[in-house]
């Protein structure tokens, strides 16, 4: 069995009903449903089956709803078939190993049902009506929640690699062109992530390995590195609803080219299916009189977010006057609500296929 995943089979076999844990690494089901692993769990009234996701970095709200959406969409499609038998008997059951699963997350992932194990030994497992665990509130150590040593920059690297993952292609000085880094910085951010395993080279050309995970490392630098470094500030105006600021920031910021909507009011653009009451904002360069010229004030719940950019790609929009949707997707899962997390998921599904 591969190291990582007996660290997640101890923590299971500690669970008083469980005598034995098999992990098949490679069995057709899985393979099937495109997950990692076949977990076999024995109990003492037999064997229990679930296919098995394995996040390599700390759950995040972003990948938890991700995977609960795949989760559905998977059984869903095993519901339709053509003869309507009891189809309960063919769904099939899921368990996602991660290293943490912080306690809120975890019971959001109780409250749909889901089965899960951290290496800390929490966990939510039901097995029927005879077999329920639920343990939750242990904490890694703090040096295990701080990440991998990345600094901003680094995440800037992230964030261009995975807006455009062709840049891969183009060499270390573009790429910190566009990450807004310097060619060193880019070069050693890209050693450091093959030698994590999740870029190879090939006949000198290097390609995503993880893009799934690299994701997940990027939204999570974000929050806790890359956004305090953006933002600007929160601001309150007069503006009676967010459609009459949205025009008055138009017409003073006018044609420059280096500011476009973000957060919700991009995501209304691309989907129409939430905005929310902030208007976030991302700016190049911040205009130096530019709350004044909004009559913004600073507030610390204002509705006005402004925010820099991480690199210029941010500004390579799929519509005009829009940021890139992994930025969109990022900072609606960063500051957002459950609906803006909905609209998080629609996003990625629409435009970020690829770093599934």
């Amino acid at each position: 069995m591969d190291q990582e995943l007996e660290r997640y089979a101890a923590r299971l076999r500690e669970l008083p009903f469980i005598k034995d844990v098999r992990i098949l690494l490679q069995p057709n089901q899985a393979q099937d449903h495109g997950v990692d692993a076949t977990l076999i769990l024995t109990t003492p009234d037999g064997d229990h089956e679930f296919l098995v996701e394995v996040k390599r970095t700390h759950l995040t709200y972003a990948n938890a709803d991700f995977l609960l959406a795949m989760w559905r969409n998977i059984q869903h499609a095993n519901l339709r078939t053509e003869n309507q038998t009891p189809l309960h008997l063919n769904r099939p059951r899921w368990m996602l190993f991660a290293p943490y699963v912080p306690q809120k997350i975890g019971q959001h992932l109780a409250a749909e049902g889901a089965n899960y194990i951290d290496l800390e030994g929490n966990c939510r497992l039901r097995l029927g009506d005879r077999y329920i665990a639920a343990i939750e509130g242990r904490r890694p150590e703090r040096k295990e929640l701080e990440g991998r040593g990345l600094r901003a920059a680094g995440h800037q690297i992230l964030f261009a690699i995975l807006a455009k993952p062709d840049l891969l292609d183009e060499g270390v000085v573009r790429i910190g062109d566009l990450a807004g880094v310097g060619k060193t910085t880019a070069a050693d951010t890209l050693e450091k992530l093959e030698r994590e395993g999740f870029l190879t080279t090939i006949k000198n050309r290097r390609r995503l390995v993880k893009p799934g995970a690299l994701l997940d490392r990027w939204l999570v630098g974000y929050a806790n590195v890359v956004r305090p470094r953006l933002l600007i500030g929160r601001y309150r105006t007069q503006d009676k609803d967010p459609e009459a600021l949205e025009q008055r920031i138009e017409g003073v910021l006018g044609s420059d080219p280096e500011w476009a909507w973000g957060g919700g009011a991009a995501a209304m653009r691309l989907t129409q299916h939430y905005r929310g009451e902030a208007t976030t904002l991302h700016v190049g360069r911040l205009h130096p009189d530019l709350p004044r010229q909004l009559r913004a004030q600073r507030d610390a719940d204002g509705p006005l977010v402004l925010l820099e950019v991480p690199g210029r790609l941010a500004f390579d929009g799929v519509l005009p006057r829009t940021v890139h949707p992994l930025l969109i997707y990022t900072e609606l899962l960063a500051t957002g609500n459950e609906r803006a997390r909905e609209a998080a998921l629609e996003l990625r599904q629409r435009y970020l296929g690829e770093l599934a």
